[in-house]
């Protein structure tokens, strides 16, 4: 009569069992019996003691919990991901627009009269007008969607003066304001969106201010409200 022999080096699978059901219980904290228990430990050392029985009720409630539980923090883990990456338009956007302004301004001499003194034409340094209406127009259309602009919505001031446009869809909605001149000249690059669609808009901002010397300076800093809204 032949025998069908276990090839050395591999357990049975009633030591697979067991060792399933230990860390079952080892992570959902459900005490095993301490017969199974004893199972589970003499399995290890490839015992050749079965396993009683398969899996309670219990069990696999407990299992079934605990995989519920790492796949709702995997889905809130890979959102979040999402919208912390498109907040990425929105700092490297009004990085672009507040240099673009800085450079402005610096060269907002040339359209001052001629014959004019060099302090009499840096008093007058200014940054462009402010923007009439902010892009997109309607803040719905960035409301847990993208926008898709077109040239018309950049052809206005402050935009053409600023060499400033969005071709792919964006996720915020954009404004500029503008004030002063000279040495109290300052202005404010905007970004507000809602990445989740929830009413809750973020807000970006960045500022730019002439300094005593009338040269523009951007701040270091842009400032984030609700940031990930």
């Amino acid at each position: 009569m032949s025998r069908t022999r276990q090839r050395p080096g591999l357990p049975d699978s009633s030591s697979i069992l067991c060792e399933f059901r230990a860390i079952v219980h080892s992570v959902t904290g459900f005490v095993m019996p301490e017969n199974e228990r004893a199972s589970a430990t003499l399995g290890r050392a490839r015992t050749s003691i079965p396993c009683a029985r398969g899996f309670s009720a219990l069990e696999i409630v407990n299992f079934l919990a605990l995989a519920a539980m790492v796949s709702a923090l995997g889905m809130y883990s890979v959102a979040r991901y999402v919208r912390h990456a498109k907040t990425i338009e929105a700092t490297s956007s009004l990085t672009s627009l507040a240099g673009a302004a800085a450079e402005f301004y610096e060269n907002s001499d040339a359209t001052q009269p001629a014959g004019a003194s060099p302090q009499a034409v840096h008093a007058m340094r200014h940054f462009p007008p402010s923007s009439r209406v902010p892009v997109p127009e309607d803040p719905l259309s960035v409301r847990g969607k993208r926008y898709q602009s077109n040239m018309a919505d950049w052809a206005a001031s402050p935009w053409r003066d600023l060499h400033f446009s969005i071709v792919q869809p964006q996720c915020y909605q954009y404004s500029f304001d503008a004030q002063g001149a000279g040495a109290s000249a300052k202005a404010t690059v905007v970004a507000q969106g809602d990445l989740d669609g929830d009413g809750v808009r973020s807000m970006y901002s960045l500022s730019i201010e002439a300094d005593p010397s009338m040269n523009a300076q951007v701040s270091k800093t842009i400032v984030r409200q609700d940031p990930e809204e």
